[in-house]
């Protein structure tokens, strides 16, 4: 019986201490179970923290975007690319690295001190606003624009095929500066709309196909029964007109006249062949006459008629920019900005190309002469009209604008300028001359621009051969433009008997255009003057050009390109001490 009992106690004593043993390893599984949540926990609230840091700088990434910042530089540099953050005993640190357009926002969350950590990356690109090019019309003569010639306006599409598939009447003609006249003399057939801040002058045979719209009066003078406006008149002052027919309808806010031979059409029907809000004086003729109502009659008289204005430069405006005060006429404000495109203090020197030389330019950085050694760079920076265009470099590697510099560029008898291996840029702080049987050829994909301080001058059998017109498909530039900040007389004229394709910018000199040779492209300057056979014919690809300005309203704007977790390591004691 003793036995049993010893016996017995002895399997107690084993059960004891088997389940001691469960009842220890069940505590110690728990004990790890919970050190296992926590950190589990602590981790998950370092990668909410880190997140949380991305979303506040992104935040301030997008308060910034309303200073209309034109790289990242200038994005980032008002907020530091560096920061931190505490949520209760959390915190992040930011940092920020930027290559081009794209950066990375790095924040490191961490619960804990160093218990915890979790480093979230986030890659962002800056797209700047988008821009609306500035050659949006054939003919841009800010304070007026005077065509007496035989030549037409019209336009065309050079992306979809030649001048002769595409042709079309988009060849619009404006002004845009106080009361600036339009007047169109001889047979200078505008296949376009025609808006002036002026009066618009209907002289001669010109027709217009297209409508008409003034800030102050349009007067047509007498002429055959032919049709002297294809489309509509809207006028914000006068109405006169002397002969020949309107195929539309006519508004008026002011007074209204119409002589003998002078004929409303009216050709889409509507409600009101004419309204006018002064006077009228009309001719008691059948034809004018509505559905048996003269328009001498009280129901075309309407008082609270409203043209809608020619847009035009005002002092008065809220947006007026005093640094920039003619930015209708100049909405690049290149005279402004020409010294830091072209340095007043340069020491270029003159470039004269002559009888049987050719000169081959492609991109590269360009450089001048000074006590014997090429020291000096043209421009160290991007020209501000070139920002946000991808300039074909062609096998120059440079990261600056690539320009060559000249104080004048004369081409005369029968010298050759090739242009070739992508976009070529020429700073010329003085007047380009071309005479005689010269030639500049410009190949496919590669474009030639040209800035400059003095008069331009394209005359005799002068050529500038595009192989492909247009915009090139890289860097969306005309193939030739011009950009002058000449301020006087005649700073552009061309006078030759070879057809030019160009975009010509010139807001502050007069364009005269005396030649018998035709311009493809646009024009704009402060007046233009047509008194040859050239025909301008606007190219309607330049309206997808990449130099443009900002419409208002638009802004950066910010995309998201995607995020990933970085380890994030601590260096142990030895490793520091090495490091050190």
């Amino acid at each position: 019986m003793k036995q049993q009992q010893g016996f017995t106690l002895v399997k107690v004593m084993l059960l004891g201490g088997m389940a001691s043993v469960v009842v220890f390893a069940s505590l110690k599984e728990g004990v790890v179970q919970e050190r296992l949540s926590g950190n589990f926990q602590k981790d998950i609230n370092a990668r909410l923290v880190a997140e949380q840091g991305i979303r506040e700088y992104r935040q301030k990434l997008d308060a910034a975007l309303g200073g209309n910042p034109q790289d990242v530089n200038a994005l980032i540099n008002g907020i530091s690319k560096t920061g931190s953050g505490t949520i209760t005993d959390s915190q992040y640190q930011i940092s920020v690295n930027a290559n081009g357009n794209e950066f990375e926002i790095e924040s490191l969350g961490q619960r804990h001190g160093e218990h915890a950590n979790h480093r979230l990356v986030a890659r962002f690109e800056l797209q700047p606003a988008a821009k609306e090019s500035i050659f949006q019309n054939a003919v841009t003569g800010c304070k007026g624009v005077n065509l007496s010639g035989s030549g037409s306006v019209d336009s065309y599409d050079s992306s979809k095929g030649t001048y002769e598939e595409t042709k079309s009447h988009d060849g619009d003609v404006h002004t845009v500066v106080g009361d600036a006249d339009v007047v169109l003399s001889g047979h200078s057939p505008i296949k376009g709309d025609v808006e002036a801040s002026g009066v618009i002058y209907l002289k001669g045979s010109s027709p217009i196909l297209g409508d008409v719209r003034s800030n102050t009066g349009v007067d047509i003078s007498p002429s055959s029964s032919g049709i002297r406006v294809e489309g509509n008149v809207y006028s914000r002052g006068f109405f006169t007109h002397r002969g020949g027919k309107i195929q539309g309808y006519v508004r008026a806010m002011g007074d209204a006249k119409m002589e003998w031979g002078a004929e409303i059409i009216n050709q889409n029907g509507d409600a009101f062949d004419i309204q006018y809000t002064g006077s009228g004086q009309f001719k008691d003729t059948g034809l004018q006459v509505q559905d048996g109502v003269h328009y001498s009659d009280a129901k075309f008289r309407v008082a609270d008629l409203v043209v809608e204005p020619v847009k035009v430069y005002d002092p008065d405006s809220p947006d007026y920019d005093p640094a920039k005060p003619n930015k209708e006429c100049d909405p690049l404000a290149l005279p402004f900005n020409m010294d830091s495109i072209i340095d007043p203090r340069n020491r270029f020197t003159p470039l004269n190309v002559g009888a049987q030389q050719i000169l081959h330019f492609k991109p590269k950085q360009a450089v001048y002469e000074r006590n014997g050694s090429s020291v000096y760079v043209a421009k160290e920076h991007t020209i501000y009209l070139f920002q946000g265009v991808d300039q074909n470099l062609g096998t120059a590697t440079e990261k600056t604008q690539l320009a060559f510099p000249f104080k004048g560029l004369k081409l005369g008898s029968d010298g050759k300028i090739k242009i070739s291996g992508g976009d070529v840029i020429w700073l010329i702080d003085g007047d380009l001359t071309l005479t005689g049987d010269t030639h500049i050829w410009i190949e496919k994909e590669s474009s030639l621009t040209v800035f400059t301080t003095g008069k331009v001058s394209i005359g005799a059998s002068a050529k500038v051969i595009a192989e492909q017109e247009g915009l090139t498909k890289k860097s969306k530039l005309p193939v030739f433009s011009v950009y002058s900040s000449f301020d006087g007389p005649n700073g552009f004229v061309f006078s030759g008997a070879s057809s030019l394709y160009a975009a010509i910018y010139s807001p502050l000199t007069s364009i005269l255009l005396n030649g018998s040779g035709q311009l493809y492209g646009t024009v704009r300057g402060a007046s233009i003057t047509g008194t040859g056979g050239t025909g301008i014919h606007f190219d309607q690809a330049l309206k997808n050009a990449g130099i443009g300005v900002q419409p208002p309203g638009q802004k950066p704007t910010l995309v998201f390109k995607g995020w990933h977790y970085k380890p994030y390591q601590v260096a142990d004691e030895s490793e520091a001490k090495s490091a050190e």
